[in-house]
Protein backbone atom coordinates (compact mmCIF):
# COMPACT_ATOMS: atom_id res chain seq x y z
CA UNK A 1 0.00 0.00 0.00
CA UNK A 2 2.91 2.34 0.72
CA UNK A 3 4.13 1.73 -2.81
CA UNK A 4 0.71 2.74 -4.15
CA UNK A 5 0.83 6.06 -2.32
CA UNK A 6 4.44 6.73 -3.27
CA UNK A 7 3.55 6.11 -6.90
CA UNK A 8 0.97 8.89 -6.80
CA UNK A 9 3.69 11.52 -6.70
CA UNK A 10 4.89 10.42 -10.14
CA UNK A 11 1.47 10.75 -11.73
CA UNK A 12 0.73 13.59 -14.11
CA UNK A 13 -2.33 15.69 -13.15
CA UNK A 14 -5.47 14.38 -14.79
CA UNK A 15 -6.86 16.66 -17.45
CA UNK A 16 -10.40 15.27 -17.35
CA UNK A 17 -12.69 14.20 -14.56
CA UNK A 18 -12.63 10.52 -13.73
CA UNK A 19 -15.66 8.35 -14.36
CA UNK A 20 -16.33 6.92 -10.88
CA UNK A 21 -18.13 3.93 -12.42
CA UNK A 22 -15.22 2.89 -14.65
CA UNK A 23 -13.66 -0.52 -13.87
CA UNK A 24 -10.34 1.12 -12.96
CA UNK A 25 -11.84 3.62 -10.54
CA UNK A 26 -14.03 0.97 -8.91
CA UNK A 27 -11.08 -1.41 -8.57
CA UNK A 28 -8.94 1.30 -6.96
CA UNK A 29 -11.71 2.22 -4.53
CA UNK A 30 -12.34 -1.42 -3.56
CA UNK A 31 -8.60 -2.01 -3.05
CA UNK A 32 -8.20 0.99 -0.73
CA UNK A 33 -11.36 0.26 1.25
CA UNK A 34 -10.30 -3.37 1.70
CA UNK A 35 -6.74 -2.56 2.83
CA UNK A 36 -5.84 -2.97 6.48
CA UNK A 37 -5.05 0.57 7.68
CA UNK A 38 -2.59 -0.69 10.31
CA UNK A 39 0.49 0.03 8.20
CA UNK A 40 1.44 3.05 10.26
CA UNK A 41 -0.44 6.05 8.89
CA UNK A 42 -1.83 7.94 11.85
CA UNK A 43 -5.49 8.82 11.92
CA UNK A 44 -6.06 12.59 11.87
CA UNK A 45 -6.75 14.33 15.15
CA UNK A 46 -9.68 16.68 15.32
CA UNK A 47 -8.22 19.97 16.57
CA UNK A 48 -11.18 22.16 17.35
CA UNK A 49 -9.11 24.94 19.03
CA UNK A 50 -7.55 25.70 15.63
CA UNK A 51 -10.91 25.95 13.88
CA UNK A 52 -12.22 29.30 12.68
CA UNK A 53 -15.90 29.27 11.80
CA UNK A 54 -18.03 32.04 10.37
CA UNK A 55 -20.23 33.34 13.18
CA UNK A 56 -23.58 31.59 13.00
CA UNK A 57 -22.70 29.21 10.19
CA UNK A 58 -22.18 26.12 12.30
CA UNK A 59 -25.58 26.52 13.94
CA UNK A 60 -27.48 27.45 10.82
CA UNK A 61 -26.01 25.45 7.98
CA UNK A 62 -23.95 22.60 9.38
CA UNK A 63 -25.08 19.66 11.45
CA UNK A 64 -21.53 18.87 12.55
CA UNK A 65 -18.00 19.96 11.71
CA UNK A 66 -14.69 18.13 12.02
CA UNK A 67 -11.32 19.78 11.50
CA UNK A 68 -7.94 18.09 11.19
CA UNK A 69 -5.52 20.74 10.01
CA UNK A 70 -2.41 20.23 7.83
CA UNK A 71 0.75 18.83 9.38
CA UNK A 72 3.09 20.07 6.66
CA UNK A 73 3.36 23.71 7.72
CA UNK A 74 2.51 27.00 6.08
CA UNK A 75 3.40 25.79 2.57
CA UNK A 76 0.71 23.11 2.69
CA UNK A 77 -1.26 24.79 -0.09
CA UNK A 78 1.69 25.82 -2.27
CA UNK A 79 0.40 23.83 -5.25
CA UNK A 80 -3.02 25.50 -5.27
CA UNK A 81 -4.54 26.42 -8.65
CA UNK A 82 -7.26 28.96 -9.38
CA UNK A 83 -9.13 26.48 -11.59
CA UNK A 84 -9.89 22.90 -10.54
CA UNK A 85 -8.78 19.84 -12.45
CA UNK A 86 -9.62 16.16 -12.41
CA UNK A 87 -8.22 13.36 -10.29
CA UNK A 88 -6.50 10.20 -11.45
CA UNK A 89 -8.36 6.97 -10.58
CA UNK A 90 -5.98 6.38 -7.65
CA UNK A 91 -6.40 9.92 -6.32
CA UNK A 92 -10.17 9.69 -6.74
CA UNK A 93 -10.29 6.45 -4.78
CA UNK A 94 -8.07 7.82 -1.99
CA UNK A 95 -10.06 11.04 -1.70
CA UNK A 96 -13.44 9.31 -1.56
CA UNK A 97 -12.30 6.63 0.90
CA UNK A 98 -10.58 9.18 3.13
CA UNK A 99 -13.61 11.45 3.21
CA UNK A 100 -16.01 8.63 4.01
CA UNK A 101 -13.76 7.53 6.87
CA UNK A 102 -13.23 11.06 8.20
CA UNK A 103 -16.95 11.88 8.10
CA UNK A 104 -17.96 8.78 10.05
CA UNK A 105 -17.75 10.79 13.27
CA UNK A 106 -20.30 13.32 12.00
CA UNK A 107 -24.05 13.04 12.31
CA UNK A 108 -25.70 12.12 10.06
CA UNK A 109 -23.24 9.52 8.75
CA UNK A 110 -22.04 9.34 5.15
CA UNK A 111 -23.02 5.71 4.51
CA UNK A 112 -25.07 5.24 1.36
CA UNK A 113 -24.01 8.57 -0.09
CA UNK A 114 -22.98 9.12 -3.71
CA UNK A 115 -20.09 11.22 -4.97
CA UNK A 116 -21.51 14.40 -6.49
CA UNK A 117 -18.27 16.40 -6.91
CA UNK A 118 -14.58 15.50 -6.77
CA UNK A 119 -12.18 18.30 -7.72
CA UNK A 120 -8.49 18.89 -7.13
CA UNK A 121 -6.34 21.99 -6.77
CA UNK A 122 -2.69 21.13 -6.26
CA UNK A 123 -2.38 18.34 -3.71
CA UNK A 124 -5.82 18.93 -2.25
CA UNK A 125 -9.22 17.58 -3.26
CA UNK A 126 -12.75 18.52 -2.27
CA UNK A 127 -15.25 15.66 -2.29
CA UNK A 128 -18.98 16.33 -1.96
CA UNK A 129 -21.17 13.38 -0.99
CA UNK A 130 -24.87 13.44 -1.81
CA UNK A 131 -26.52 11.32 0.80
CA UNK A 132 -29.83 9.49 1.08
CA UNK A 133 -32.73 11.29 2.70
CA UNK A 134 -31.52 14.70 1.46
CA UNK A 135 -28.41 14.58 3.63
CA UNK A 136 -25.27 16.10 2.07
CA UNK A 137 -21.67 16.29 3.32
CA UNK A 138 -18.24 17.22 2.07
CA UNK A 139 -14.59 17.12 3.02
CA UNK A 140 -11.25 18.48 1.82
CA UNK A 141 -8.26 16.15 1.93
CA UNK A 142 -4.69 15.70 0.68
CA UNK A 143 -4.71 13.05 -2.08
CA UNK A 144 -0.98 13.16 -2.91
CA UNK A 145 0.91 13.14 0.39
CA UNK A 146 -1.24 10.55 2.08
CA UNK A 147 1.06 10.32 5.10
CA UNK A 148 0.24 14.00 5.75
CA UNK A 149 -3.49 13.47 5.45
CA UNK A 150 -5.45 16.42 6.79
CA UNK A 151 -8.35 18.70 6.00
CA UNK A 152 -11.85 19.40 7.23
CA UNK A 153 -15.43 18.35 6.59
CA UNK A 154 -19.04 19.08 7.42
CA UNK A 155 -22.52 17.66 6.95
CA UNK A 156 -25.92 19.28 6.42
CA UNK A 157 -29.06 17.79 8.01
CA UNK A 158 -31.26 18.59 5.02
CA UNK A 159 -30.99 19.36 1.33
CA UNK A 160 -32.74 22.73 1.00
CA UNK A 161 -35.00 23.74 -1.85
CA UNK A 162 -32.85 25.81 -4.23
CA UNK A 163 -34.33 28.00 -6.94
CA UNK A 164 -33.03 27.65 -10.52
CA UNK A 165 -30.86 30.77 -10.14
CA UNK A 166 -30.03 30.50 -6.44
CA UNK A 167 -26.77 29.62 -4.70
CA UNK A 168 -26.89 28.48 -1.06
CA UNK A 169 -23.88 27.61 1.08
CA UNK A 170 -23.57 24.43 3.10
CA UNK A 171 -20.31 25.78 4.53
CA UNK A 172 -18.40 29.07 4.28
CA UNK A 173 -15.42 30.30 6.25
CA UNK A 174 -11.71 30.10 7.06
CA UNK A 175 -10.06 27.20 8.89
CA UNK A 176 -6.58 26.38 10.13
CA UNK A 177 -4.04 28.02 12.45
CA UNK A 178 -1.06 30.35 12.47
CA UNK A 179 1.49 27.53 12.44
CA UNK A 180 -0.08 25.57 9.60
CA UNK A 181 -1.75 28.26 7.55
CA UNK A 182 -5.39 28.91 6.74
CA UNK A 183 -7.75 27.92 3.96
CA UNK A 184 -10.99 29.69 3.01
CA UNK A 185 -13.72 27.73 1.26
CA UNK A 186 -17.33 27.88 0.14
CA UNK A 187 -19.30 24.73 -0.65
CA UNK A 188 -23.01 24.33 -1.23
CA UNK A 189 -25.90 23.99 -3.63
CA UNK A 190 -26.35 25.62 -7.05
CA UNK A 191 -29.64 25.99 -8.92
CA UNK A 192 -30.36 24.07 -12.10
CA UNK A 193 -29.96 27.18 -14.29
CA UNK A 194 -26.41 27.89 -13.05
CA UNK A 195 -23.61 26.41 -15.17
CA UNK A 196 -20.62 28.41 -13.91
CA UNK A 197 -19.45 30.41 -10.88
CA UNK A 198 -16.34 32.49 -10.21
CA UNK A 199 -15.13 34.28 -7.10
CA UNK A 200 -12.71 37.22 -7.30
CA UNK A 201 -10.13 36.85 -4.54
CA UNK A 202 -8.40 40.04 -3.36
CA UNK A 203 -5.09 38.15 -3.25
CA UNK A 204 -5.45 35.38 -5.87
CA UNK A 205 -7.56 36.93 -8.62
CA UNK A 206 -10.40 35.10 -10.35
CA UNK A 207 -11.12 31.67 -8.86
CA UNK A 208 -13.21 29.23 -10.87
CA UNK A 209 -15.59 27.07 -8.85
CA UNK A 210 -16.68 23.56 -9.71
CA UNK A 211 -20.39 23.51 -10.58
CA UNK A 212 -21.81 20.02 -11.01
CA UNK A 213 -24.79 17.88 -10.06
CA UNK A 214 -26.50 20.75 -8.27
CA UNK A 215 -23.47 21.69 -6.14
CA UNK A 216 -20.65 24.24 -6.22
CA UNK A 217 -17.26 24.34 -4.51
CA UNK A 218 -14.13 26.49 -4.39
CA UNK A 219 -11.36 27.32 -1.95
CA UNK A 220 -8.32 29.59 -1.65
CA UNK A 221 -5.30 29.60 0.67
CA UNK A 222 -5.45 32.16 3.46
CA UNK A 223 -8.23 33.98 5.34
CA UNK A 224 -10.54 35.83 2.97
CA UNK A 225 -14.02 35.79 4.46
CA UNK A 226 -15.68 34.75 7.66
CA UNK A 227 -15.06 35.60 11.29
CA UNK A 228 -16.57 38.41 13.39
CA UNK A 229 -16.12 40.98 10.60
CA UNK A 230 -18.38 39.04 8.25
CA UNK A 231 -19.03 40.68 4.90
CA UNK A 232 -21.20 39.49 1.99
CA UNK A 233 -19.39 37.13 -0.39
CA UNK A 234 -19.96 38.15 -3.99
CA UNK A 235 -19.62 35.84 -6.98
CA UNK A 236 -20.19 35.96 -10.73
CA UNK A 237 -22.50 33.28 -12.13
CA UNK A 238 -23.21 32.14 -15.66
CA UNK A 239 -26.69 30.91 -16.52
CA UNK A 240 -27.65 28.21 -18.96
CA UNK A 241 -28.79 30.79 -21.54
CA UNK A 242 -25.31 32.36 -21.59
CA UNK A 243 -26.13 35.45 -19.53
CA UNK A 244 -24.17 36.38 -16.40
CA UNK A 245 -24.93 38.15 -13.14
CA UNK A 246 -23.29 39.14 -9.87
CA UNK A 247 -24.84 37.40 -6.87
CA UNK A 248 -24.29 37.14 -3.13
CA UNK A 249 -23.62 33.65 -1.83
CA UNK A 250 -26.25 33.09 0.84
CA UNK A 251 -26.20 30.85 3.88
CA UNK A 252 -28.85 28.16 3.64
Amino acid sequence: MKDDYAALKALDPATAEVDPHSPRAQASLERILATDPSYGVRRPRFRRPLMRVVVGVAAVTVAALAVFVPRSGGDAYAGWTSAPFGLSPEEYAIGVADCRQSLQSLQPPSEGSEVAVAERRGKWAIVILKGPGKVDSFCMTNVVEYDKRSGFGSAAPTHPAVGPREVLALQMGAYGGKEVGYVTSAVGWAGSDIVGLTYTSPTRGIVKATVKNGFFAFWVPGQEFGGPDWKPVLAQVQYRDGTTAEITILLS
